[in-house]
């Protein structure tokens, strides 16, 4: 082009044309001439007209759903509509499919204290070691746009390999007036922080301790149903109401807050989320927890079990404050705090008098590399103890190394205190508890394949 001051007006010029044979397939190839070519220099013309005429092809060919080696020639249309148009209608009726493994090795000095359904199981009980591999959990996710009106999500889970489950299958609504939303089938509660997410979200590699003492061994889910409601104010604020039949533990875990009662004692929920951004740097979220349902009683027992029947109330707030510079080119730094306290109120029934009892954890996780997080983590159950509840104190540190969104490899170590009052294992007593002191260390490999959709905030 050097020596040709109307090459420049020449490539200009040629894209409406290009453009108008794409928009009109029966239009034909444009000719050289249309886009201002001197007529002196035959060989250029001749070179530009087939490039026109490629070009074109291969737009019309895009449209189609076909390709155009180039210098080939264009393949017959279609009859019956464009092609590919079946293909991708096919595949636009299967859902995004994902799988997610979290493995782990570890060694526990004694079994933990209040494990959660989705933390590592090594076999150790309260007074021997527990030390090996597991599957800590693999994560099966179905999820698709049902229609103009609802979603559907489905999470299928197999913890430490113990049997399929189902941690959510919901269906959505998408499009209800005033800003509503109404959700149904079986998920985890909007309650707190921690609780509805998923494994593979969580900063450490074990639950908070709160999580099976107060709200239930697997977290507080079930079948039932939530509406929430996203209020026209200047800031972002959801209320939601829940509604769960949840299941009666099992009799090894600790006194439950929910699942007991008749078939009509359903569990009842109100939260209240919101953010709040603060300039480029700063992000606000927390919310305000509300429950109620029938405590199982000691054990998950019936009839004439102490503690049986009685109405059980929890009190929760959580907060989580993030800094990360809106430049990361600097040194990938950042910085997240987060916290949440739960107290508990059992009425007097059972045989049991009223009390009160809580837990709270607070965790900093830090972003020291491009692909390094260190996480500290401090938990505390007992405050104040109850007949049910023991005093438990926990430290925890995590050291990540996240190569992608879809694969990360983390160190956890914990040391735990089992003290006074109802403990973890047996309500009213610790003695079976040896040692009081313990510590567990576990390495955790993560990975995702698949379609996986963005999880809240």
């Amino acid at each position: 082009m050097r020596g040709k001051p109307w090459a420049v007006a020449l490539v200009v010029c040629s894209w409406p044309v290009v453009g108008a044979v794409a928009d009109s397939p029966d239009a034909g190839i444009a000719s050289a001439s249309d886009a201002g070519l001197p007529p002196n220099d035959e060989q250029l013309k001749k070179e530009l007209e087939q490039s026109l005429q490629q070009d074109a092809r291969a737009k019309v060919d895009a449209q189609q759903g076909t390709a155009t080696t180039p210098g080939a020639a264009a393949p017959p249309a279609a009859t019956g509509g464009p092609q590919g148009s079946l293909a991708r209608g096919a595949q636009s009726l299967n859902p995004d499919i994902s799988v997610i493994l979290d493995g782990n090795a570890g060694y526990e000095r004694r079994g933990v204290a209040y494990r959660n359904g989705d933390d590592p199981d090594l076999h150790g009980g309260p007074t021997t070691r527990g030390a090996g591999f597991t599957a800590q959990e693999v994560e099966i996710a179905f999820s698709a746009i049902v229609d103009p009106y609802f979603r559907g999500d489905v999470f299928l889970t197999i913890p430490n390999l113990s049997g399929l489950e189902v941690e959510e299958a919901i269906a959505t609504t998408t499009s209800l007036p005033y800003n509503l939303q109404l959700k149904a089938g079986s998920f985890r509660s909007a309650f707190g922080r921690q609780n509805g997410q998923h494994l593979h979200v969580q900063d450490f590699t074990r639950r908070p301790l709160l999580n099976a003492a107060l709200l239930g061994v697997d977290g507080m889910r079930g079948p039932g149903a939530q509406l929430s409601w996203l209020t026209p104010l200047p800031f972002y604020l959801v209320l939601y109401g829940e509604a769960f039949s949840l299941p009666r533990p099992a009799a090894d875990d600790p006194v439950a807050s929910f699942g007991g009662g008749s078939a009509t004692d359903l569990t009842y929920a109100l939260e209240a989320k919101y953010f709040v951004p603060y300039g480029d740097e700063w992000s606000v979220y927390g919310g305000f927890n509300f429950a109620t349902g029938v405590s199982p009683g000691f054990l998950g027992g019936t009839g004439d079990v102490p503690g049986a029947g009685r109405r059980s109330e929890l009190f929760g707030a959580d907060l989580y404050l993030k800094w990360k510079p809106p430049n990361v080119v600097g040194g990938y730094t950042s910085v997240a705090w987060q916290t949440e306290a739960v107290f508990r109120h059992l009425e007097d029934a059972g045989g049991v008098g009223a009390e009160w009892d809580g837990g709270l954890y607070s965790q900093v996780v830090v972003q020291v590399a491009r692909n390094w997080f260190v996480g500290l983590r401090g938990d505390a159950l007992g405050l104040p103890t109850s007949s049910v509840l023991g005093s438990v104190q926990r430290g925890s540190l995590s050291l990540t190394w996240q190569g992608s969104e879809f694969a990360r490899v983390r160190g956890y170590i914990e040391a735990e205190h089992v003290g006074s009052g109802g403990g973890p294992f047996l309500p009213g007593s610790t003695a079976a508890v040896s040692p009081a002191s313990s510590f567990a260390a576990y390495l955790q490999f993560e990975y995702s394949i698949g379609a996986h959709g963005a999880h809240p905030f």
